[in-house]
């Protein structure tokens, strides 16, 4: 594995996914739609800013040969649109919108891990920051898929008693996510397990209040 594809199998990096999963469900839990759907547009502007700062170091970058930069800075420009896209309301439209922005992401990141050296392209911080603000942007389209409201306009109908446990659960699971990540580097594997199976069954609560 190289560049992106490195970052994105780094524990601490699956361990951060799990977080911004396990915050965006509380948010849908304890904000508004508009609030929720603008915590998307948010996430599109965080991740698009990105990519003008990778565009940036790209075209700086003298060791990267011109076809390389063309074929990337092309991919750049097909990811910018897609998260350019004005904001999707309609269930339909966000899901749309959400694989546009996803199969985009893979093909710079296919493309920038096969082609790009470290030797030729110092990324720095560029690819963590890439991986977390995709994270964060997914998780937050996740969220939204889970969450949705009813499209016939009926209120979401929901036992108070049944959402603050929810919420409880979900925050009683940050905070041991946050423990856990600290010490990831000793039984790494472990508690990436415990945590994605803790996440799991707390989706699965979640999906359950909206059927």
């Amino acid at each position: 594995m190289s560049g992106i594809e490195t970052v994105r199998a780094s524990v601490e990096k699956k361990l951060e996914a799990l977080e911004h999963q396990a915050e965006a469900l509380e948010a849908q839990l304890t904000q508004t739609r508009e609030q929720v759907l603008e915590r998307v547009e948010e996430g599109k502007r965080r991740l698009r800013d990105l990519v003008m700062s990778v565009r940036q170091e790209l075209s700086d970058s003298p060791g990267v040969a011109d076809q390389v930069k063309a074929e990337l800075q092309s991919a750049l420009d097909h990811l910018e649109v897609q998260l350019a896209l004005g904001k999707a309301e309609a269930r339909d439209a966000v899901d749309a919108q959400r694989d546009k922005i996803a199969q985009a992401l893979r093909r710079f990141e296919s493309s920038a891990d096969r082609m790009l050296t470290d030797r030729a392209f110092q990324s720095g911080r560029l690819w963590d920051d890439l991986v977390e603000r995709a994270s964060r942007l997914e998780a937050e389209f996740e969220a939204v898929r889970h969450g949705w409201l009813d499209e016939r306009g009926a209120q979401r109908q929901m036992l108070e008693a049944t959402q603050q446990e929810l919420l409880r659960r979900l925050r009683a699971y940050r905070d041991d996510l946050r423990v856990k990540r600290q010490m990831a580097r000793a039984r790494a594997d472990t508690f990436e397990i415990d945590l994605r199976e803790g996440l799991a069954q707390i989706k699965t609560a979640f999906q359950r209040l909206f059927e």
